[in-house]
């Protein structure tokens, strides 16, 4: 007889909707919780420990370092072990170090946990995207938009550190803790363990493919390079952005409900990107869809530095709409520029071949993502304004947008033999 566990494994195996559901959990842990909600602890830590914007953005850096290290070694591990495996494991580890991180002030040993965190957190994102990419191999007529759900995750993470972040500070300001930001890294902590719990399942539930012929091929770097290179600016831009948006607001006169406000609109937007990307996922073969994506992401970046640049010390001057435009465009965006990486992979490069090139763009977009946020500090202590980085970040991306645009499609066949389309292993 099978086990609950099994018959349980496989009812999910037959609905690949909610798979992908379960799957963007990691998204959610992996993404917002282990690198965006740090955006929401920037205003509050700085204030408390009076912490510079560089020393605020190599923490960022630090988380960036090692999920680039993680994302280095995934395919080892991936092999050493399961896609799953890396999966869960990874979103148990990275909820540890993200818990740990309220238990110090030291820079040096919040820097470390966050490390650890990008290290661990690698393993997740990027496990669960080769998983997502199985399923939809599976599933080809619906695999943009089981693509876009799974990265849509990402911005139910955000809607959950939204509220979950300040009503941790609050709380903690009643309590009297001298910090009030740690019990906030407490309570992501064991809501990303409570996520792990909830994505495993669906992760075991992802149907095995089909035995593929060995070969010493493989698709050369240098053929993909132009999208790569577009996605390293995606990396290097975006990241600032996310990291000071909160802290600026701040500082432009914004209270604490107006900011938790506009990031729930970023995360709202960015659980319906699947709507939204997944017929371009699927019509798109080159990087025309990550050059759109980079193009709007600059955009997003452009408005508040130009905004903010315009303003002064007066806060009215601001254009709340523009604003919070701003967070649409990114919230809507964010998501979609790593799931067009996948997507170009499932469309262009052999399935067996497919962790290898995750691992090329994981590490790409990792080092992209080590040198963003401490440029970005670094320019706006140079400068004395956040605008200054903001401006550095669009530029940054509209580049990304035209590299990633001159990437062709390789043409490379990944559907799956018509037995196994739609019925799992």
């Amino acid at each position: 007889m099978n086990s609950p566990t099994a018959t349980a494994s496989s009812w999910l195996s037959a609905h690949p909707v909610l798979v992908a559901i379960g799957l963007a959990l990691g998204t959610s842990l992996g993404a917002s919780l282990a690198r965006f909600s740090y955006a929401l602890f920037v205003p509050t830590m700085r204030d408390d420990l009076n912490w510079s914007y560089t020393i605020l953005g190599s923490m960022n850096t630090a988380h960036a370092m090692g999920y680039c290290v993680g994302a280095i070694t995934l395919s080892m591990v991936i092999k050493r072990f399961s896609s799953w495996v890396a999966f869960t494991a990874g979103g148990v580890l990275t909820s540890m170090f993200l818990g740990m991180c309220g238990l110090f002030t030291d820079p040096g040993a919040i820097g470390l946990l966050r490390f650890l965190s990008g290290f661990t957190s690698a393993s997740v994102f990027a496990g669960g995207t080769v998983l997502i990419a199985q399923l939809a191999s599976f599933h080809p007529k619906r695999s943009g938009l089981l693509l876009g759900i799974y990265y849509a995750g990402g911005g139910f993470g955000m809607v959950v550190s939204a509220f979950l972040v300040p009503v941790s500070l609050s709380l903690a300001a009643q309590w009297g803790m001298p910090h009030t930001w740690q019990l906030g890294w407490f309570a992501i902590g064991l809501t990303g363990l409570l996520m792990t719990l909830l994505m495993w399942l669906p992760s075991v539930s992802v149907p095995k493919s089909p035995p593929r012929a060995k070969s010493d091929d493989s698709t050369a770097v240098k053929l993909y390079a132009k999208v790569a290179a577009g996605y390293f600016c995606f990396g290097m831009g975006y990241i600032g952005y996310i990291t000071f948006i909160m802290s600026m607001l701040r500082e432009l006169g914004w209270h604490n409900a107006s900011l938790t406000w506009f990031y729930v609109t970023m995360g709202v937007f960015g659980m319906f990107s699947a709507q939204i990307w997944a017929k371009a996922l699927d019509t798109f073969k080159g990087g025309e869809c990550l050059a759109i994506i980079n193009a709007l992401m600059a955009l997003s970046c452009l408005i508040p530095g130009y905004l903010a640049s315009q303003s002064g010390d007066s806060p009215a001057a601001l254009s709340v709409p523009f604003i919070y435009l701003s967070g649409v465009i990114f919230g809507g965006c964010v998501a979609t520029a790593v799931a067009s990486t996948t997507s170009f992979i499932k469309h262009n490069v052999p399935q067996s071949q497919w962790i290898g090139a995750i691992t090329v763009f994981t590490s790409i977009f990792a080092v992209g993502q080590i040198v963003g946020p401490s440029l970005t500090g670094w320019v706006s202590d140079r400068a004395g304004t956040l605008s200054s980085g903001f401006l550095v970040s669009a530029g940054i991306l509209l580049l990304g947008s035209v590299l990633a645009l001159w990437q062709k499609p390789l043409h490379v066949s990944n559907t799956v033999p018509a037995a196994h389309a739609d019925q799992p292993q």
